[in-house]
């Protein structure tokens, strides 16, 4: 169960009902991290605005971005992150194959291109805690220094929401089935 639930428009105060339109609609309603979050309206705006930037202004296509995020999903064992997440990945065209690969820990085995180059620095970066030269080399030289700069801040964006998913035990949402194998 849940240790914080979700803040309604109408426990906020007045001044604060920004604050929930503004997620409410760039992402159709307000749940998961941020029904907590809004325990916290301007932390909660200041998430948003990042997870905005970085999850649909950054010059990505969807299938690699989604790659990403489910993969720190995975690295920190974040089951809602990573299932909510999968869904849009299969929208955006991840293979079920891929996205189970993620899920089991064994990709990059089995993808190719860029879809494994950025799982390889996002497995880097959340397990060694630094990426190899090589890898920053050829992330770096494919998408150049800006858009690398911005895909970290991707993997990092969804380390803080799942923190807070973890932390707060957000639970899977009704009918949604866990991905990531124990």
């Amino acid at each position: 169960m849940a240790r914080l639930g979700n803040v309604t428009r109408e426990e906020l105060k007045p001044e604060e009902h920004q604050y929930y339109d503004s997620i409410a609609g760039s992402r159709g309603s307000v749940r998961g991290p941020f029904g907590v979050l809004l325990h916290s309206p301007d932390l909660a705006a200041r998430v948003a605005d990042t997870g905005a930037f970085v999850r649909f202004n950054l010059d990505l296509p969807e299938s690699l971005k989604e790659t990403v995020i489910i993969t720190t999903a995975r690295e920190i064992k974040n089951q809602y992150e990573f299932s909510a997440h999968a869904r849009l990945a299969r929208q955006a065209g991840v293979s079920d194959e891929a996205i189970a690969a993620i899920a089991n820990g064994t990709a990059p085995a089995g993808l190719s291109g860029e879809a494994a180059l950025l799982v390889t620095y996002t497995k880097e970066l959340l397990q060694n805690h630094k990426v190899s030269d090589a890898t920053f080399n050829a992330v770096s030289g494919k998408y150049g220094m800006g858009k690398t700069l911005e895909i970290t801040a991707l993997i990092g964006h969804y380390l803080l929401v799942g923190q807070i998913l973890t932390a707060f035990e957000v639970d899977l949402p009704e009918g949604v089935m866990a991905e990531i194998p124990d």
